[in-house]
């Protein structure tokens, strides 16, 4: 076998096994391109956020009646199943309409950054260690939560929009950061 041939990568991809940085750059590229989409495009984000949703409630309703069909007790049998026909009822409602799919998931999100910001605020006033800043995140959590759970849907799909095109983009520079740094330990 060549030295060629056996610096080939994984399925003779072009780049190397044991850095792969090419691949590692491309799919930091496609993530920052995706995330620019998301924030020119939220109503799309928030559909596409809320169909997604809607298959992962459904595939874990599915999967729970099968586990309370299959539970050894009866109380884990009658829990499973319960929680399985929730899940799937709510996957459907959502599949059939993602864009409030997509809202009540920002609406969940800001009911749990308020009651997130309480529970800094309580800990911040009863503690000693980190009060400053948990009683700023615990303002800024409730703000945050107040703000999800009054808006409208229009507000809610811009959120969920946001958080995805900001994942993508943070995810996407430090993929293309860890590209270079694979790059260079190649060439080392």
């Amino acid at each position: 076998m060549s030295a060629h041939e056996a610096n080939k990568g994984v399925w003779g991809s072009p780049f190397p096994a044991s850095t792969g940085w090419g691949w590692v750059l491309t799919y930091g590229v496609l993530l920052i391109l995706g995330g620019i989409l998301a924030f020119l495009n939220p109503l799309a984000t928030g559909f596409a956020a809320g169909v997604i949703f809607g298959a992962i409630l459904l595939a874990y309703g599915v999967i729970a009646i099968v586990a309370g069909l299959s539970a050894f007790s009866t109380r884990s049998k009658v829990l499973e199943l319960l929680l399985g026909v929730v899940a799937v009822l709510a996957g459907l409602f959502v599949l059939f309409d993602p864009f409030q799919g997509a809202a009540s998931l920002a609406w969940a999100i800001g009911l749990w950054l308020f009651v997130s910001g309480f529970s800094q605020l309580f800990y911040g006033l009863k503690g000693t260690h980190d009060k400053g800043w948990r009683l700023l995140l615990g303002v800024v959590d409730i703000g945050l939560g107040t703000y999800l759970v009054i808006s409208g849907p229009l507000a809610g799909l811009a959120f969920v929009a946001a958080i995805i095109g900001f994942s993508f983009l943070f995810r996407g520079v430090f993929l293309i950061s860890l590209a270079f740094g694979l790059r260079r330990l190649k060439s080392a």
